[in-house]
């Protein structure tokens, strides 16, 4: 990029100006699709791929799924760090959304070749090497393109519309996997061939999503500051030093728990307890990603009318009230399942929104008190976060099925008794709310607002 070019985006970046090209904000939140899609198959299936398709018992389906988040405590913060401390002539970023874009969907496709007729130990090793490599090549794209979203403007609301846009995209890209994943699951001539099928389409989506991100973004904003010296002690020391980070991070944690549990509960839900279609899933999903859309707009406007805090307060009240239902609900009273969904996506866009366009305004709370920018580092220890609680809150479930003596295999004609179904009950409903109350009370020790936050920009500027 030319040195004028450059140097104009340093100098708008310094003006507190929120005008960012519409295209470089669609064309950005393009790169979401294929997160969010990765995300809804991950949490909402991988666990049932493991226990039904592949026959592994849930115990040891939920530590194949676990131990490659415990690999990701190091590559997401250190990924992170490295795209701060880049030089190129893409910026800091984009390198890694090309690299990563081109890996992270092949190794996912890859995940759902595990050799069904293998020794389950076979199997689990396999499982878990691809889940491996997906979740590293995840890494290389996922941290330095949501660092992106702090670079590309430093005003505190028009943050917040950047973010509503990577929502929306988020939501699309959820939609997509959880319709269209049991319809691939059914059409196959066994639940495994059905999970091939899915896994070279969205792997395929996931690639192709990532690049059209790293195409469109070749002219938004950044930043090109000097790097610092990098030492990975000093980078974990001022994420843990940075107290709004680190409350915020608590809640996220508690959040995606808490979706963890709900996600990879829900397919047992439906076909063991409601006793309906596996292809319902996605009409359900569909109902609480369609009104978490069309209600994000208006949570763009509450949060940046009222405050992002008080938005995710009011989101997380909606999580932790929509799981009570769950526990009374019966088949007969299938509709009530879609109410529920309709009330949970509306709250569940506020927690999206307010959490994702929160964690931008630390990193200036970290550069008032070191010096530096970590983008990378934060956001890093952010998709730590994500994923550890997405996974975790699969490893749970897998406990608690086991706890109450649920079996898995035979694909979906398998019929759990009454302590297995009350399990399933219990893990989808009990486990979520509790874990939403922790956010909340969590949420009460987080400080930093509108006028705060300009505080510290006026500080940094001085």
């Amino acid at each position: 990029m030319p040195v004028k070019s450059i140097e104009k985006q340093k100098a708008n970046m310094q003006k507190n100006t929120p005008d960012l090209p519409l295209a470089i904000q669609l064309g950005w939140a393009t790169g979401e699709l294929g997160i969010a899609a990765y995300i809804g198959v991950t949490m909402g299936y991988m666990l049932f791929y493991l226990t039904q398709a592949l026959d592994i018992s849930p115990v040891w389906a939920g530590v194949a799924i676990f131990v490659p988040r415990l690999w990701d405590v190091i590559t997401d913060p250190v990924m992170g760090a490295i795209s701060d401390q880049t030089k190129s002539r893409m910026g800091r970023r984009r390198p890694y959304l090309l690299i990563g874009s081109l890996s992270f969907g092949v190794f996912f496709t890859l995940i759902f070749f595990t050799p069904v007729d293998a020794p389950e130990i076979t199997k689990i090793i396999y499982f878990t090497l691809f889940y491996f490599l997906t979740s590293t090549a995840f890494t290389i794209y996922d941290v330095p393109y949501s660092s992106m979203g702090a670079e590309m403007t430093n005003d505190y609301k028009a943050r917040t519309t950047l973010t509503g846009f990577k929502m929306m995209a988020a939501r699309i890209g959820i939609v997509l996997a959880v319709t269209i994943t049991p319809w691939l699951l059914q059409k196959g001539e066994t639940l495994a061939q059905g999970f091939q099928t899915m896994g070279i389409l969205f792997g395929a989506f996931m690639v192709i999503t990532g690049l059209i991100s790293f195409f469109t973004t070749r002219d938004a904003p950044r930043r090109e500051t000097p790097p610092h010296k990098f030492n990975i002690k000093s980078e974990f020391q001022a994420i843990r030093q940075n107290k709004p980070f680190r409350i915020l991070w608590l809640i996220f944690f508690m959040q995606n728990l808490a979706i963890g549990v709900s996600s990879t509960t829900l397919v047992y839900f439906v076909i063991f307890v409601m006793k309906v279609d596996l292809a319902l899933i996605g009409p359900m999903v569909l109902t609480a990603a369609v009104s978490a859309t069309i209600a994000t707009p208006g949570w763009v406007l509450v949060a940046r009318h009222y405050g992002k805090r008080e938005t995710y307060f009011i989101g997380l009240a909606i999580a932790s009230i929509m799981t009570l239902p769950i526990l009374f609900i019966t088949a007969d009273y299938l509709f009530f399942l879609f109410i529920i969904f309709l009330l949970t996506g509306i709250g569940d866009a506020a927690n999206q929104l307010a959490s994702n366009a929160m964690v931008p305004d630390t990193v200036e709370v970290d550069e008032a008190k070191t010096g530096n920018r970590r983008e990378g580092a934060i956001f890093g220890a952010w998709a730590f976060c994500r994923k550890l609680g997405m996974a975790t809150g699969a490893f749970l479930v897998s406990i608690s099925l086991s706890i109450f003596g649920f079996e898995g295999g035979n694909g979906t004609t398998m019929i759990p008794d009454e302590t297995a179904l009350l399990g399933i009950r219990i893990t989808y409903a009990v486990l979520p709310c509790i874990l939403w109350i922790c956010a909340i009370i969590i949420l009460r020790k987080y400080t930093l607002n509108e006028r705060e936050f300009n505080k510290l920009k006026t500080s940094l500027k001085n």
